[in-house]
């Protein structure tokens, strides 16, 4: 039993130490990103408010119900408000009601403000679509930043491999007297260099890993469980260049995030005029309430009334006196609050119509201020195809001469290589100095190093334009 579970354990952190080595591909760092990034939770709040505000602007359609209650004390001669009769004691008195209340009519406003709204939450939609955007190829670009110092870094450890051999070859021959103490030194001399140039490779290959970190938002204790996945080697020569910039320029202006942003601004810029215009409309609105209360003041007699009669007056022709009746009770009572509250309850409906005539130029005002913003989003939306396709046409120039350099770059590569393999052969036959293979080896280092540097450019240009076209962001 105990070996069993001494098994499971050990097969348990196995398994653990392999997800932590998993590698990193393209379109996991994109992923992550897109749940990570700063800028991106920004445009989703930004999103979560217009939708609140979509639900304001609902709500102004629908009518406002309110309650209230109040309950107070009153000293001193007051007209009570539920007996009518004047009080000079302290008065309790209690008032209940809801009032209900809807716009009927006010120039289409609160319909025209509901629109609005669904047009600013498509803006904003697309707006987080063009932030996910940039922050794809942002990534992109430093994934292929890593990639490209991983190369330097493999070419490095290389030549530091072929001259430790050299070394090595050259000690031998020095040992035997075959070849004088200069050599060695001066291949040693090499050596130190090509383990500096190792040294930088690594460096350089660190700071790339840790902007793609820090893009990514992964913490530093994560760094060494953080290995990114390379793609086919031979990812440059399948990689195919559109004939023109067309069909992506084509694509992104009836399709990209940020055509559509201008396009939703545009018409919530016409809406928004609409809602100003319907300042200079009638306004018709309607109210209704119901309440009750209760005072303190309202006093019920309480057992048999003693009645006694006055005169108020006397019989034309007879002087007979007349009499009246004359109740009076020795006791009183505070009528009970339920009671009160049934007996008091009152309700009221009103209409009201109000016509603008002269506002303090206000209503015209924002009229001419939705005109001026209106043509201003004409603009912007012109401004913003204007600067897509401008960049769409950068793009496609950029990895048009991309594409070249690479090219150029393998047969310089070749080239050189051969170069190096007739250097190396003569050196080693004696035939050669160490300052000719030296030589040699800085034309081909620099000719591996453009190479790198116009592949992953290449590369990068390519997925560009073949985003604009849109396919998505990967190496495959």
């Amino acid at each position: 039993m105990a070996k069993t579970s001494i098994l499971t354990i050990i097969l348990s952190f196995g398994f653990l130490a392999a997800q932590a080595q998993t590698e990193w591909t393209l379109q996991k760092c994109i992923d992550h990103a897109f749940q990570n990034n700063i800028q991106i939770q920004q445009s989703q709040l930004n999103l979560e408010l217009s939708e609140i505000s979509k639900q304001q602007s609902v709500g102004t359609m629908l009518p406002s119900v309110n309650a209230s209650a109040s309950h107070g004390y009153n000293w001193g001669q007051t007209i009570d408000p539920f007996t009518n009769s004047f009080a000079t004691e302290r008065i309790r008195s209690n008032s209940l009601g809801a009032n209900v209340s809807l716009t009927l009519f006010n120039g289409f406003q609160n319909m025209n403000s509901v629109k609005q709204s669904d047009i600013d939450i498509e803006a904003r939609k697309a707006d987080l679509e063009k932030q996910r955007n940039d922050v794809a190829l942002n990534v992109s670009n430093a994934f292929l930043g890593v990639l490209f110092q991983e190369e330097f870094v493999r070419i490095a450890k290389a030549n530091l491999e072929n001259t430790d051999a050299q070394v090595q070859r050259i000690s031998q021959l020095v040992n035997a007297g075959a070849a004088p103490q200069g050599n060695l030194l001066e291949i040693q001399a090499q050596r130190a260099a090509d383990q500096a140039s190792l040294i930088s490779a690594e460096n350089n290959l660190s700071i790339s890993y840790l902007n793609l970190r820090q893009l990514l938002r992964i913490p530093e204790t994560d760094k060494d469980s953080f290995v990114i996945s390379a793609p086919s080697s031979d990812l440059a020569d399948d990689m195919k260049l559109p004939a023109n910039a067309e069909s992506a320029s084509s694509n992104a202006l009836n399709n990209f995030p940020e055509i559509r942003s201008a396009e939703a601004d545009l018409v919530g810029a016409e809406t928004n005029l609409k809602i100003a215009k319907g300042g200079m409309s009638p306004r018709l609105s309607m109210s209704y309430s119901y309440g009750s209360g209760y005072s303190g003041a309202n006093q019920l007699p309480v057992g048999d009334p003693t009645i006694g009669f006055s005169e108020i007056g006397f019989v034309e022709g007879s002087n007979d006196v007349v009499l009246t009746p004359n109740f009076s009770y020795d006791a009183f009572e505070t009528k009970a609050f339920g009671d009160q509250i049934r007996d008091n309850i009152n309700s009221s409906l009103f209409f009201s119509l109000s016509v603008p005539i002269f506002n303090g130029f206000s209503t015209k005002s924002n009229i001419e201020r939705a005109q001026v913003n209106l043509a201003s989003s004409n603009l912007q939306l012109e401004s913003v195809k204007l600067q897509l396709e401008q960049a769409i046409q950068s793009a496609y120039a950029d990895a048009l001469a991309s594409l070249n350099n690479f090219q150029a770059g393998q047969t310089t590569v070749s080239s050189a290589e051969l170069a190096m393999e007739y250097a190396t052969i003569r050196f080693e036959e004696g035939a050669s100095n160490i300052a000719d293979y030296t030589q040699a080896r800085v034309r081909l280092d620099n000719a591996r190093a453009d190479l790198i540097r116009n592949k992953y450019d290449y590369i990068f240009r390519v997925k560009v334009i073949e985003f604009y076209m849109g396919q998505p962001l990967t190496f495959r």
